[in-house]
């Protein structure tokens, strides 16, 4: 049995990394094959009990479960992931997950007819998806590193530039490589312009020793204390920072015409999921299986959290 089940694992490896809507269609046909590799991706580093820490297990009560054998706390492929006590099949679920990867963006109301869910329901299972697109930090910016900031939403009378009115602000980091190239972004939303909002994101995003690169904004001016290399440049309308204005406009058109509107309490999930999006925009055929491992390793929030006020 437990030779078939590795063969089965790694047909499913394999197919990923050029995975299809026929090949989906073809491999998935049920909870079965969906719950094997949702194991694989789960114990892929080796099984140790959540309760007592025992890495000795024995079969588990449903399919692919696990069982520990000191405390024996039983444990199934989806518990303590996005899958656990879904109000859809897991079939649907496997299949909302890849539609998510297959496009740039999917809206709740698009996805909830794909899967045949309600509204409400999609809006949920995209939420967690977006959890599992957090950045981890485990990789800050480097090289040369351009910052700014914009702001996203409809014009406010009296309200220019870095004014402090009703629209959702972005603090955006991006590597600039040889020929304007991009490299990695990160994004974050803030709640003003201010030095002490501002530089510990920084510090947490990008590496001492890169060349960071500002306008002329007074709230960057003491940016070289914490960065030695760091620079400032006049702006001239954003023509200075073409590589970060050119990321500002592929979000704003990206949100603008995927998800149409996105309160401000939910605006940072949305900036992590375009990040997401963009630094893996050369392997996007492995887009599914690097979700699905952030699925199972990532700590599944409430409904009440993921609702909760984020700004």
């Amino acid at each position: 049995m437990s030779k078939i089940f590795s063969i089965l694992v790694l047909n499913l490896l394999v197919m990923f990394s050029t995975l299809s809507t026929f090949e989906f269609q073809h491999q998935f046909t049920d909870a079965t094959t969906c719950l094997a590799y949702l194991a694989d991706m789960k114990w892929k580093y080796g099984y140790q009990c959540r309760r007592c820490g025992c890495k000795d297990y024995t079969k588990g009560y449903h399919p692919f479960a696990r069982r520990c054998k000191d405390c024996r706390y039983d444990e199934s492929a989806t518990a303590h992931t996005i899958f656990h006590n879904l109000k859809f099949n897991l079939l649907k679920a496997f299949y909302g997950v890849f539609r998510y990867c297959k496009k740039k963006g999917i809206s709740s109301y698009e996805l909830a007819k794909e899967i045949d869910v309600s509204q409400p329901t999609a809006w949920l299972f995209h939420c967690k998806l977006q959890q599992a697109m957090q950045s981890g930090g485990k990789f800050p910016l480097s090289g040369e590193v351009h910052i700014d900031e914009y702001v996203t939403g409809g014009p406010e009378p009296g309200k220019p530039g870095r004014s402090d009115g009703k629209k959702k602000k972005t603090l955006i980091m991006v590597e600039v490589r040889d020929n304007n190239r991009t490299g990695r972004v990160y994004c974050q939303q803030i709640n003003n312009y201010k030095k002490k909002t501002l530089y510990p994101i920084i510090e947490a995003k990008v590496i001492s020793d890169a060349e960071v690169v500002t306008d002329e904004y007074p709230s960057y001016d003491k940016l070289k204390e914490k960065f030695p290399k760091a620079t400032q440049r006049k702006s001239a309308k954003g023509k200075t920072f073409p590589v970060v204005h050119q990321q500002i406009m592929n979000m704003k058109g990206w949100l603008r015409c995927s998800h149409h509107q996105v309160r401000q309490n939910h605006y940072q999930k949305y900036l992590d999921e375009y990040c997401f999006r963009t630094n893996r925009r050369n392997t996007e055929q492995g887009s599914f299986r690097a979700i699905m491992l952030r699925v199972v390793q990532s700590k599944t929030k409430t409904f009440k959290e993921l609702i909760a006020y984020a700004a």
